[in-house]
């Protein structure tokens, strides 16, 4: 080799080592805002999680008070008895169980016809359960059901 190839290899190489460099000062500029540019989308990421989640916690709230709220806040309704149908419910309370007929002899009623209304009146109020036993129809006081129930009779 003589001195002007080694000239033009030398020139040649401080030519690549140059742009080497300069290429090795640009990647770590683009590198860090790349990393920059990862930072901030990894925190708005997280920011945008942060609220899905606390408004999924607010809406869970909000069902268990949905399921919680109509058993407590449910005001008892006033059902107005006359005293002959509160009798009757006193009746079927202690006796357990009572037909028309039952009804009809402790009221002393001419038919059975009278007992009839007067016991489904107070089923349909959801006072008494209802149970048909053979021929004849048996009504119970429940007393969990009409938990929610005020029964109000005039003063005697």
């Amino acid at each position: 080799m003589d001195k002007k190839e080694i000239e033009e290899e030398l020139e040649r190489l401080k030519k690549e080592i140059s742009r080497l460099n300069s290429s090795d000062n640009a990647y770590p500029d683009d590198a860090q805002e790349l990393i920059k540019y990862m930072v901030a989308e990894r925190e708005r990421t997280n920011r945008i999680l942060a609220s899905i989640t606390e408004k999924i916690k607010e809406l869970s709230e909000r069902l268990d008070e949905l399921d919680e709220g109509p058993a407590k806040l449910e005001k008892p309704k006033e059902v107005p008895l006359s005293d002959t149908d509160a009798k009757i419910i006193e009746f079927v309370q202690t006796k357990g169980m009572a037909c028309a007929d039952e009804v009809k002899e402790f009221m002393h009623y001419k038919g059975r016809n009278a007992a009839c209304a007067r016991l489904n009146r107070l089923h349909m109020l959801g006072l008494l359960d209802r149970y048909q036993l053979g021929h004849k129809v048996y009504y119970k006081y429940d007393a969990g059901k009409a938990i929610n129930t005020l029964i109000v009779s005039p003063p005697q």
